[in-house]
């Protein structure tokens, strides 16, 4: 009987591996499911949030993603784990733009700003990461994209408007969001162009464990570091956080910005969108009918951005 669960549990395993190999061969699959996972971030924040700090929480999902997941690597024979010279300064850098800048002013700007606000931020970054390419990596820009860019900005800004007319906007906010933006460009531009010789997986176990070290300072800074308790709450939000967003949306992210930064950017705008559906029915945020246009031109700039009939410009 336990060589039969054993065989069973081996082929359940080899099945999900090979199942995610081809999601990670096909960029359509990987963009789409990077989305729906990244999308559900906030929500798990806000589980997370009734038992500790927002930027502890942060920290300690980080590390325990490392910590969690480096036996996997570490233990592979195929597998070169401890980087090495110019490694350990691209998975610093990385780490410290990507997880460390990124999540911590984000985190903090919450303080300060409204959801839609936020969410209007996160759907310019594509925008930056698409001139930042042209400026850095030498990407010619296509019509199709810029246009399918504009109307799925458009489609943001509209299902922003609703939860921003209350909103109260402090200028420290914005100026965090700001350098939210620049941080998380900046990630995408540097992995594109470092072409780290570390797996992505094992590249994406450092940096988020480096990333949330960095990130205790900060949260010291911000006096954001108590634990409230230690409950279902706490280790679900944590369990999901490490699992599917840090380790498995963040492989997803590197691997589509190694093959187009501009392409993996595109699908950051349907992180809001799939925000407010998340948002509707697990915590039970109203969406308007602002929301559901905004909706539509997300999609419609989604198909448009992905057209191949474009030219140069």
């Amino acid at each position: 009987m336990k060589v039969f669960r054993f065989g069973v549990f081996r082929h359940l395993l080899a099945l999900l591996n090979d199942k995610f190999l081809f999601v990670m061969k096909n960029f359509f699959l990987q963009g789409l499911a990077f989305a729906v996972l990244w999308s559900s971030g906030a929500v798990a924040v806000k589980f997370g949030i009734r038992s500790a700090d927002p930027l502890i929480l942060a920290a300690m999902r980080f590390m325990f993603t490392g910590v969690l997941f480096a036996p996997f690597y570490m233990l592979n024979p195929q597998t070169r784990f401890i980087p090495g010279g110019t490694e350990w300064k691209q998975v610093l850098i990385y780490g410290a733009l990507n997880t460390t800048v990124t999540l911590g002013a984000f985190s903090v700007a919450q303080k300060y700003v409204s959801a839609g606000i936020s969410s209007l931020f996160i759907a310019v970054t594509p925008l930056f990461i698409l001139f930042a390419s042209t400026l850095f990596l030498g990407r010619k820009m296509i019509r199709t994209e810029v246009g399918g860019m504009l109307i799925a900005f458009m489609g943001i800004a509209a299902a922003s408007f609703g939860s921003t007319v209350q909103g109260h906007i402090h200028p420290l906010g914005i100026l965090l969001l700001i350098i939210y933006v620049l941080a998380y460009t900046s990630s995408a531009i540097y992995f594109a162009k470092i072409k780290s010789t570390l797996t992505t997986g094992v590249f994406n176990v450092w940096q988020v464990f480096i990333g949330g070290v960095m990130l205790i300072p900060v949260a010291m800074l911000f006096k954001q570091v108590h634990v409230i308790r230690v409950d279902s709450w706490l280790v679900g939000s944590l369990l999901y956080m490490a699992v599917a967003l840090s380790f498995v949306a963040n492989r997803l992210w590197l691997n589509m910005i190694n093959v187009d930064s501009v392409k993996a950017a595109n699908w950051l705008y349907l992180v809001p969108v799939l925000g407010y559906i998340y948002g509707h029915f697990l915590l039970g945020e109203p969406i308007g009918l602002w929301g559901v246009a905004g909706t539509m031109l997300v999609l419609a700039g989604q198909l448009l951005s992905r057209s191949k009939s474009a030219k140069i410009l």
